[in-house]
């Protein structure tokens, strides 16, 4: 199942109409749109961080959610200096100063999606009027979205696909709802192909092993960026044919993987680097 959150109905408009979403008759907190064989669903968040971490956790509480099979997709406008659609590799809370890595993993160059297309985002508490780094991109919801999905998500299964709809405003009303769901329109064939290049990517054989992988991450309290680090060593063990399980279970025998702390978790995680490399 794909998950989406989009935070205005404008910019899923031209999404829902592509894959005939119909709205939820129930009454819920938010509106939600299903697919007929049920295979998507999205949720309009709302604008604002908290409203994008609510409405996460609303979605994926409600429906469940499968780590090998399903992924939530943040998609929607965003400021920054170029037009076009990006895929985002990391996000900044602006009033935390905290960063967030979602996986790189799949290959979308065929989805219009290069490497090139890659960029940082940062999520901010109101429209900007400006850019204070024309390098990144500006909007409101993801780092929530972020946040809230990863305690059930592990990054690898989040993607935020954003489209620069401008380079800041001093009155959010500039860019119309009409406006918004051109721009969306306009990237619907690259989201659609996305769709479809992820669900090739379930059928596929998992080149890691993703439960001895999260409960490894639960287990040495990792932090996100830890967690990144850490995924990064199981795939440098599976291409270099190193077993991993076996690593662990010898740390564990020898009483290393009985941490307390996100520090002694990192001190773990070293010595599983020193084993690799």
């Amino acid at each position: 199942m794909f998950y989406f959150v989009c935070a205005l109905y404008a910019e899923a408009k031209p999404l829902i109409s592509a894959l005939s979403l119909r709205k939820d008759a129930f009454s819920c907190p938010y509106d939600t749109y299903f697919s007929e064989d049920s295979s998507v669903v999205l949720t309009i968040s709302g604008m604002g961080p908290i409203a994008g971490a609510a409405a996460s956790s609303y979605l994926l509480t409600r429906f469940g959610f499968r780590s090998e099979k399903d992924f939530l997709i943040n998609f929607g406008s965003c400021a920054g200096k170029d037009p076009g659609l990006y895929l985002i590799n990391k996000i900044t809370d602006n009033a935390s100063g905290r960063t967030f890595y979602p996986d790189m993993l799949y290959d979308l160059s065929d989805c219009g999606l290069p490497s090139s297309s890659e960029k940082a985002l940062v999520t901010v508490p109101r429209v900007v009027s400006s850019l204070e780094d024309p390098e990144s991109l500006y909007e409101m919801e993801a780092s929530g979205i972020f946040q809230a999905a990863s305690h059930v998500l592990p990054p690898h299964r989040m993607l935020f696909l954003k489209y620069v709809s401008d380079a800041g405003v001093e009155n959010a009303k500039a860019v119309t709802a009409e406006y918004l769901s051109s721009c969306s329109e306009k990237y619907l064939p690259a989201v659609l192909s996305v769709l479809k290049k992820l669900e090739e990517a379930c059928e596929e054989k998992p080149s890691i092993d993703e439960e001895l992988l999260l409960s490894t991450s639960y287990a040495l309290h990792l932090s996100e960026t830890l967690r990144f680090e850490l995924r990064q060593l199981f795939m440098y063990a599976n291409a270099s044919g190193k077993n991993m399980e076996k690593i662990l279970n010898d740390l564990d025998a020898d009483g290393k993987l009985d941490v307390s702390s996100k520090r002694e978790g990192k001190v773990v995680l070293d010595a599983i680097r020193q084993k690799l490399i």
